[in-house]
């Protein structure tokens, strides 16, 4: 076994991670062997410091246990992670539930754990929704990772005119698991995470996507190349206008001609305040996707961004519902028009600041 140094000195650091109530504090490292343990963690793991020091954590919880994807998420997110009511089991251990708090030092990728008493609010939350939505997210997660997995290992032997949509397969499962991720912490569509992002790039790959998709169907594109990147949430936007397209692609499914057109431009003179920002912006983006089917019903036009108003038999009238409240989160605005063989969504987005005035 390797020889990790017990330092109790590390125990310290943690402690701020349990505020009043600490029961289990311990720290692994970046290949998640345990560096040091008080005496709580001792006693819930079943060993000594010479039986958990230097030894994998996969060794000591089962591998079903839940702080292995909330470990995950520290990694990729770098930022505090909080869940309630983790089940914690091993090989040498009951299980029991705990409220669990991990902080992560990037200079060291050292990985502060804390296993507190579940608070009595939440022991007593009859709904179980956070549970429900840590194992609906694991459930689909398993899937997506063989998905992903298989879609490298053919890329290694495929043609070259199959190695892009192998590619495109692994970016969208990897994509849909930091959805699941965001959803699982109950983070919603009106928290973005703002980034720089190239909106030409998520356009092409969605368009990519829903070409092989809808086959029949032909997209055309005419971007405006001058446009500089914008600040949104790319996991975000992505969602939101795959689908408007995949609507669009789906509305014209079975017509002599198909075609959906998605574009860009730049608009002047509008003011798009962001929710919770002082500034204004001077200018904004404009994404469209304009497609060739029937139309809309009239009677249906003022319904189709009310959340589970659908027209179609298998919809569950959530899709234009989250894009709206994207848009809105964004501090754009989404819009449509629509009649006998033209329909067209527009997407506006902030694209400039300015001083508010």
């Amino acid at each position: 076994m390797i020889d990790y140094p017990a330092d109790s000195s590390a125990l310290e650091n943690l402690s701020s991670l349990a505020l009043d109530a600490p029961l289990a504090l311990f720290q692994i490292d970046d290949s998640q062997r345990i560096l040091c343990a008080n005496l709580q963690t001792q006693s819930l793991l079943g060993g000594g410091l010479d039986k958990l020091v230097g030894r994998r954590l996969s060794e000591i919880l089962f591998h079903d246990c839940e702080i292995f994807e909330l470990v995950d998420r520290l990694i990729n997110d770098t930022s505090d992670v909080s869940a309630s009511g983790i089940t914690v089991s091993g090989p040498f251990s009951e299980p029991k539930k705990f409220d669990v708090r991990m902080s992560i030092d990037t200079t060291t990728a050292r990985i502060n754990i804390a296993l507190l008493p579940r608070s009595k609010r939440k022991a007593q939350d009859p709904s179980g929704l956070a549970t429900f939505a840590r194992m609906l997210g694991h459930e689909i997660k398993n899937p997506l990772g063989g998905i992903s997995g298989a879609a490298q290992l053919m890329e290694r032997s495929c043609r070259s005119d199959q190695s892009e949509l192998l590619a495109l397969i692994r970016s969208e499962a990897q994509r849909i698991g930091r959805l699941i991720d965001r959803f699982t912490a109950f983070e919603l569509y009106n928290a973005p995470r703002f980034t720089s992002i190239n909106i030409h790039e998520v356009l092409d790959e969605i368009i990519a996507m829903q070409s092989v998709a809808s086959p029949a169907v032909t997209f055309k594109k005419a971007f405006d190349p001058s446009l500089p990147e914008i600040s949104a949430d790319r996991d975000h936007l992505h969602e939101c206008i795959l689908n408007i397209v995949k609507n669009a692609a789906e509305a014209v499914s079975g017509q002599e001609y198909s075609e959906v057109k998605v574009s860009t431009a730049y608009q002047a003179g509008i003011k798009l305040p962001r929710p919770g920002n002082e500034r204004r912006y001077s200018a904004a983006l404009l994404i469209r996707v304009r497609d060739n089917g029937p139309g809309i019903p009239g009677g249906n036009q003022e319904q189709v961004f009310k959340p589970f108003f659908s027209t179609k038999s298998s919809g569950t009238g959530i899709g234009l519902s989250v894009c709206q409240d994207i848009a809105h989160a964004h501090g754009g605005r989404l819009s449509f028009t629509s009649r006998p063989g033209r329909t067209q969504f527009d997407l506006i987005l902030p694209l400039q600041r300015e001083p508010a005035g």
